[in-house]
Order: structure tokens, then sequence, then C-alpha cells
């Protein structure tokens, strides 16, 4: 039997009592009975209404329309769907609601007759082709059954379906579509102007029952002007709601730790590019609690495929076997001394055999200590003052005094600092023209994000040997990534000076600067110390990653599985025509997204961002791939992203972005000034 539900209250926040609003001498309900009972495919209706007083009048109606009646709970509408099915024996259900008077029964019979012995669950709403106001769902009692089994978030329980839509690995899923896309007309019933709308169309088309979406679509042709009444208003804006009561539920010791935080930790985090504003607050969690392989779980335990890496700085992987072994040893065996340890020397060793201009090594705990040592090194080596850079370089003084986030730093250091553009090649030389007897240093990212130049590091070291300066390359993200020897192994442009770190150590805080003897030499008259540069537990740490990717094909995996993500995002960016891009070099890569004029749009990419998270991926700033990511983690990665590109195709179709954001859009660290 076919039993069609249509769930009514008189509750709803928006617009009370609008089930039972006139219409033309009708009401909204007893309009859509009517409707309903024209299909040839439903057998039975039900009308599903819950226990409160304030709908017994609904109750009443049912008795004097001879539709049958069931009451359930007002919150739990799947439960009510449930319990409906079972009184009345329904193999096949039909889910209606009640403030869509406007439904089509010959679209209603399309539907169930593509259901038919073919899916466990068909809609005309998850691809949306159709005005709002003529859905219409068809599903299995036995997927109702496990549903009800199984769904847990409060959207998957208020709004019946969204747990079945989520598992197309348990049901058998088919969309239902119109040759023509409508779905920017809006003909269901939330708010007054919404109600305004269907009046209006009901009075034109008088006392007709078995009218049809085309006469509807007719009446806008013959005066436009009615699209205009209700204009401004989300699809399933209820649901967006709902998602919000999910991500309560779904990060609620993420949340609960936020509040604490703010009251204790300027700016709640310890780590600007880990804070809520670099991702898309409100549907992204903001604590993890542990890691494995690529794979990540939240406080919460929620499970994600990891892409930014911890920043960069996992390489490997999430608790890999081997480093984590080699760390606890020292942990065990204590991490920090009154004297030096052995293992400075081993790892010291280590990388003036792997790192192409490392002859000396001194260690550190960061990218942002190594630059700035490198930085105060080149300046002593050369007697000069001047620094030109591009790219980003940590938070110190130097640096951090050519951004919008320069509070604090002594404005005198604007005239000592001077930018460049990567691949820019004449942005540098007129610094040098200005200069150049000033430039202590060249200090850059030989490979960021964009493909390099040919020729353009070549001319870079020539600039730098012709006017007397160092060339500093920070690897602190190339290094051990692009390949053992970093991205000065790949271009066989060898700097003087080299910072490197993030991933040398696979997730424990350790960076060094490496360079030439003649210029490494020099630290024994510059300051340059800590308490804990020769910590034991992250040297130890380093040397079992970088034997690692010495006696495995740590990189050759890292730059397949990165094309494969990279050549896999761009395919479907094309396929959907949407202005998107994956860039750079496989093993950092970074998504682009471009409005209607062609920038760059943060927005877009936040929705992409919200999709992907709420299907398990974690993206952010960029995309750093590990040795621990597997084809089949890919793979469910551009699926994901499959799924997440045909939302923002549809809110890139209507212009309108706001629509679908359920979070807030990702923010920047600074600017440059």
């Amino acid at each position: 039997m076919v039993l069609a539900i249509i769930q009514a209250r008189m509750g709803s926040s928006r617009l009370p009592g609008k089930v039972l609003m006139d219409l033309n001498g009708d009401t909204v309900l007893g309009l859509l009975v009517r409707r309903i009972r024209i299909s040839e495919r439903v057998n039975r209706i039900v009308v599903a209404t819950t226990e409160k007083p304030e709908d017994d009048v609904i109750e009443r109606f049912a008795r004097n329309t001879g539709v049958d009646l069931f009451r359930g709970s007002e919150d739990d509408l799947l439960d009510r769907f449930y319990r409906a099915a079972i009184m009345y024996k329904a193999q096949t259900i039909v889910r209606i609601t009640a403030d869509c008077p406007l439904i089509d029964p010959f679209i209603v019979d399309k539907v169930i007759e593509l259901f038919d012995g073919e899916y466990d669950y068909v809609n005309n709403t998850m691809e949306p082709t159709f005005p709002d106001g003529l859905d219409v769902e068809v599903f299995t009692f036995a997927c109702l059954r496990d549903a009800w089994e199984n769904a847990e978030l409060p959207s998957e329980r208020e709004h019946v379906t969204p747990y079945i839509k989520k598992h197309p690995e348990k049901y058998s899923l088919g969309v239902y579509k119109n040759g023509i896309d409508y779905s920017d007309l809006r003909w269901t019933i939330d708010e007054e102007s919404d109600y305004i709308l269907v009046k209006e169309i009901m009075k034109r088309i008088g006392n007709k029952t078995d009218f049809v979406f085309q006469d509807i679509l007719d009446l806008f042709a013959e005066d436009p002007g009615l699209g205009e009444i209700n204009q401004g208003i989300k699809r399933n804006e209820g649901y967006l709601e709902s998602l919000k009561q999910d991500l309560k539920v779904k990060f609620r010791k993420s949340d609960e730790l936020w509040k604490r935080a703010e009251k204790v930790i300027p700016c709640g985090t310890q780590t600007i590019s880990k804070g809520p504003g670099q991702f898309v607050d409100g549907v992204y969690p903001k604590y993890i609690s542990h890691g494995k392989g690529c794979h990540v779980f939240d406080v919460d335990g929620n499970e994600y495929i990891d892409y930014p890496g911890s920043l960069g700085a996992m390489l490997l992987g999430h608790g890999y076997p081997v480093v984590v072994e080699a760390a606890q040893k020292h942990i065990a065996e204590g991490t920090t001394f009154t004297l030096m340890h052995p293992l400075e020397v081993e790892l010291a060793e280590l990388l003036t055999e792997v790192v192409p201009c490392a002859e000396m090594v001194r260690f550190c705990k960061n990218g942002t200590d190594a630059d700035s040592g490198a930085v105060r090194l080149a300046r002593a080596c050369t007697g000069r003052e001047k620094i030109a850079f591009c790219g980003y370089h940590g938070w110190q003084d130097w640096y951090v005094i050519s951004t919008d986030k320069n509070a604090g730093v002594p404005g005198v250091l604007r005239d000592y600092v001077f930018r460049f553009d990567y691949n820019d090649i004449d942005s540098l030389r007129k610094i040098f023209e200005q200069h150049g007897n000033e430039i202590a240093a060249v200090i850059m990212e030989p490979i960021g994000i964009n493909d390099i130049q040919p020729g353009f590091l070549e001319e870079i070291r020539e600039i730098t040997n012709y006017n007397g300066s160092l060339l500093i390359f920070d690897e602190i993200i190339t290094g051990f990534r692009f390949a053992l020897g970093g991205a000065q192994e790949i271009t066989g442009v060898v700097p003087d000076i080299a910072c490197i770190g993030k991933a040398m150590g696979n997730g424990m805080p350790i960076s060094a600067i490496v360079g030439k003897r003649e210029y490494m030499k020099e630290f024994e008259r510059v300051f340059f110390s800590g308490t804990f540069y020769g910590e034991t537990s992250s040297i130890a740490a380093a040397l079992a990653t970088i034997r690692e990717v010495k006696e495995r094909n740590v990189i050759g995996h890292i730059w397949r599985q990165g094309k494969k993500l990279k050549d896999g995002f761009n395919a479907m960016a094309g396929d959907f025509r949407i202005n998107a891009e994956c860039v750079g070099y496989p093993p950092r890569t970074k998504f682009y997204f471009y409005d209607k004029n062609g920038k760059e749009s943060l927005q877009i990419k936040s929705l992409f961002m919200q999709e992907t998270i709420k299907r398990g991926i974690l993206f952010g700033a960029a995309q750093l791939v590990t040795y621990s990511h597997t084809v089949d983690d890919i793979n469910k990665t551009l699926e994901a992203s499959r799924e997440a590109l045909k939302v923002v195709k549809k809110a890139c179709e209507m212009d309108d972005i706001d629509r679908f954001m359920e979070g807030n859009c990702v923010g920047i660290v600074f600017r440059p000034v």
C-alpha cells in the first residue's frame, strides 16, 4: 500500500495556524488533501499531527473531511511518521508537508513511478528543479524504520529523511528532475508573503482542483510581478535552522571549551591560523583531540580526513609508529639536560648529508625562530641591515612590521624591509637598484603555490651574488616534503642559508638553520640560543622521520596522491563549469574560487569548505598530503568535493551564496601594508 502522510500542525513559529488559513474559500490543508486525492498512485492519506491541544482543530478537520489521522510527537517528526506508518500498515510512504498546497498530484505520481521497484528512496529535491512547494519524497517502510532506529541529530529527527539522504552506502537513492530548472520559484507557505502569493494564485485559478504546475507557470509568465511578492526567503530555512541545532549537539564539547578559552586565552587560541576565524566557524569543530594517520578526531568524537596537516607539520601521519617510539624513548630517559646530548651531533650530521646547502646546523623550535635567526645572521655576515623578502616568514618584528598586525613593533623597522613579488624579477631588481649595497639578504620560499617562472630563482641567485647579499631559502614547508633535500634539491638553486622545520619532526617542535660554513660560523658572535633547542625527544623524532623518508618512497607517494587530488578537483570544477581551481605543486596545493567577475571569493570557498567538512573532510588554507593518505582517502575526498561542488554550482547560479551558508566566512590572518 502507498500511504501519503501529510505532516501538519498549528504551531508554526513563523506563521502560526497557517495550515488552516483561508485559500479562496478552502483551507491550505483542505486544498492539499483534495489535490493528493487526485493522485492515481496514492492509496490512502493520513494527516499526522501532534498531541498538543492546539492541534485538536486538525483532528476535527480530519473527521469532517473523511481523511485518516495520527497524532504523535511534536518535535520528533521521524517518530511520528514511523508510528503512523505502522498504524496504517504502509509499505511505501509518500511524505508531504502541509505548507505545500499547490503540490502537483501528477508529479507525485511520477516520483512514485520512478521509485517503484528501483529505489529505497526517491525525491525531487536533492537536485531541485521544481519550485519550492512541489516537494515530494517516497521511501520504503524498511528505510523509514532503519532511519528511526539510527537517526540521532535534531535535523534527522525533525525532518524525517536527512538520515536516509546522508547514507547512500545503505540505501539506493533516486532523484526525479524536471527538464527546466524552476527551483528559484517559491510556492510553499512559511512566511506571510508566501501566503499572500499562494492566495493570489488560487484567486486567479478559481475553484479548479486538478490544475498542474504549468498552469501556475503560465500565471507567472502573464504577470512577472507575482514572483516579487515573496522574494528573498531562503529555501528550506526551517531545515537550515535545524542544522544549527545539530551543530550544538555535534560540537557541544568544542563550543564549551571555546567559551572557557575566551576567558583565559587572548584570541582564544595559541596559534592564530588554528583559530575559528580561519575556518567556517559554526560548522567546523574548534578542538581536535587526537589523530591517526591522516585522520583526526575532534573532542566530540567526529572523524575527518585531514588536509591542513597540522599547518604543514605532519609529513608521515599522526601517531606514526617509528616516530612515536623514538620520541617516547627519550621522554622516558629525559628531554632536557644541563649539558648537551649526543643526538644533537647525530641529527646535524644527517642534515649536512641530505640538504644541499647544509655544511653546519643550528637547531631551534619553529619557523619564526629559524627565519629570524637567519636574518640576524645575514646582517652580521654582510654588515648590512636591510632585507628584501616575499611571502610569509613568521611573527618577529623584522617581518611583522610589513603587515597590518604590527601593533607593538617600532615603526622605524619599516625602513629596513622591502617586499617583492614571487615570479616578478623586476620587482626585486627595483629594490636592488635603490638599495643594492644595503641589502643584507633576500629571504623567500623557493617554491610557493604558483609555478616557478623559468629562470626566476637563477636570476635571484645572480642578483644576490652580484650585490654581495646572501640568499636565504625559507624551506619551513618545502623541506622534506617536496624532496628529501627540499626545494633546493629540485630546482638546483642552492642558497647560502636555509631554514627548515615543520615536517622535519613529523609534528614534534623542531626547526633548524642550515647553511654554508663561512656564514654559519658567524653564530659564534651572533647571539642565538634557547634552553629547549637541544631537547631530545624532538631531535629523536626528526632523526626517525628523515630516516623513514630516506628508506621509503615517502616523497613519491606524496607527489602521486597530491596530483590525484589536484587533478580530480580541477576535472570536477571543469565538469560543473565552476570558476574554481586547485593550484600548486602536488605536495602543497590550494583551492581558489572566483566570483562572476573573476575576483577571488573567500565566500564561495567558505561554502565549499562548509559542504566538505559536513562530509568528513577537513580542508584549510592549503592542502598538504601526507604519507598516510591512501588512494581510498583521496577518492573519498573527491567524492565529498563533488557533492560540495554541486551546492556551490547551485549557489553561484542563483547568485546568492548567503542563502546556502550555515557558518561564517573564513578570514585572513593579516594583510600586507
